[in-house]
């Protein structure tokens, strides 16, 4: 299957954790760029959200990493981009990092882990799975996920947005498709 191109967002750390709950994909290490769902590292932070680059977010955290934390590097197609870049506008939310305008150095090789359906409000990412939308995909849509909680490629998570766009029962957001990557 050939994925779009992507480029890289934003960087962030992460401490993969097990998370359970219901209207959740069952694993062991749930991976999300949502605060929901995930810990940031070094803390919650809304100063520290997001960086420019993987110096910098490794930086911030002061010293070693935990053994479960995660440089992990937000991606995004063309297309999402513009979705994400339109939220943070209307909501004149100031995340620099994220902008497309914003110069980001060249992403270093990342392995993509898999793809989460995003939406952005009030300098907050929603995610799919934190809007009891789930079990709904699996039965309507028979997606599957990784084990890292992930849908498996691009063309499921834009079919996933979609269909969570034209449903009245969400956040009010515009959904899009990103790619989770981590940085070893």
């Amino acid at each position: 299957m050939i994925e779009p191109p992507t480029a890289a967002a934003a960087y962030f750390v992460i401490l993969v954790e097990p998370t359970t709950g219901p209207s959740l994909p069952v694993t062991d290490h749930l991976l999300s760029v949502s605060d929901c769902l995930t810990d940031r590292y070094p803390s919650d932070d809304a100063d520290h959200r997001w960086f420019a680059s993987p110096a910098e977010a490794l930086a911030a955290c002061e010293g070693p990493l935990p053994p479960d934390a995660r440089l992990c590097s937000l991606r995004l197609p063309a297309d999402s981009a513009a979705v994400l870049t339109a939220a943070l506008r209307a909501g004149n939310t100031y995340e620099p990092v994220l902008l497309p305008d914003h110069p980001l150095p060249p992403a270093p090789d990342g392995r993509i882990l898999g793809w989460e359906v995003l939406g952005h409000d009030i300098g907050l990412m929603h995610t799919w799975l934190c809007n009891d939308l789930y079990e709904d995909a699996v039965r309507d849509l028979a997606v599957t996920t990784t084990p890292y909680g992930l849908l498996p490629d691009h063309p499921t998570a834009a079919r996933v947005a979609a269909w969570a766009n034209a449903r009245t029962d969400t956040k009010p957001v515009t959904w899009f498709a990103a790619a989770l990557a981590v940085h070893d």
